[in-house]
Formats: structure tokens, C-alpha cells, sequence
């Protein structure tokens, strides 16, 4: 793949990342709004078949429960701040440690252990999905914080 074509990829993905951070919240903010709506509906539409919006797992006025929430905002933060920068053993054992308090918190939680805390699931979700989105962007070759020249 030449550069510059690697770093369109990268810009785009970058902003897709950053934008599923906030996604989550538009269907709510843009209800109503001529021109907007059917947008929002249409971005409900997929957290509905993507998610599966239980109340007592979700927060605020997400679209989506607070596990994805977490994910979402994970990807989108990670994307856009881009830091720490880790060794990869470093990054790795931290998807690694947030892999297994992710697991913990389902397995708890499903075998009736402890109530469903939605805190916890955004913590559990954020803390897998913020390396990932560094990752993402880095091996696409986007290291600085400009999203266009």
C-alpha cells in the first residue's frame, strides 16, 4: 500500500474511531431535529441489533449498555490521544490483564455472584478497547494528533 494512501486510511479510520466514541449519544441528541433524525434513527437502528440495551446495564442516555459504552469510548479515546507508547509486551500484557478483568466481570456477573454494576461494565469495556484503538491507528502509520493538513 503507497504512503499516502496509508495515511488517508488512517486519517479515515482515526475519525471513525473518534466519532464512535460520541455515536453512541447522537441518536438521543438528534430526535426531533429535521435532517438529523433519520440519521440518529438509523445509528439507533444498528446499537439495537448490536447491543442489547438492558436497563439495569446501562447508563445515562446511551443507545447502548455501559460494557459498549466503555468499548466505544475506549476505541475513540485511544484513538485520538494516541498514548501511552508502550513496548509491545507492555501493551500487550495490558490487553491482557483488561482481557481477563473483562472475563471476570462477565463470569461474576453471570454466575449470580454479584448484581450487574454498570460502572464496572464501562470500566471493563474502556479499559480493553483503549489499546486497541492505539494500536489501530499506530499500525496504520498516524502518529500525530492532525486529522487533515
Amino acid at each position: 500500500m503507497n504512503e499516502r494512501l496509508r495515511e488517508a486510511l488512517g486519517v479515515a479510520v482515526r475519525a471513525v474511531l473518534v466519532f464512535g466514541a460520541v455515536a453512541p449519544f447522537v441518536p438521543a441528541i438528534t430526535e426531533g431535529v429535521p435532517g438529523l433524525a433519520r440519521f440518529g434513527a438509523a445509528l439507533d437502528a444498528w446499537f439495537s441489533f448490536q447491543c442489547h440495551r438492558e436497563e439495569a446495564r446501562s447508563l445515562a442516555t446511551s443507545a447502548v449498555c455501559a460494557r459498549c459504552l466503555g468499548i466505544y469510548a475506549g476505541l475513540g479515546l485511544g484513538a485520538l490521544v494516541l498514548r501511552p507508547v508502550l513496548a509491545p509486551a507492555r501493551h500487550v500484557a495490558w490487553l491482557l490483564v483488561a482481557g481477563a478483568a473483562l472475563l471476570a466481570d462477565v463470569v461474576s456477573e453471570a454466575l449470580g455472584w454479584r448484581p450487574p454494576w454498570a460502572p464496572l461494565r464501562f470500566v471493563t469495556g474502556f479499559l480493553l478497547a483503549y489499546p486497541v484503538g492505539i494500536s489501530v491507528v499506530r499500525a496504520l502509520g498516524r502518529h500525530d494528533l492532525k486529522f487533515a493538513r
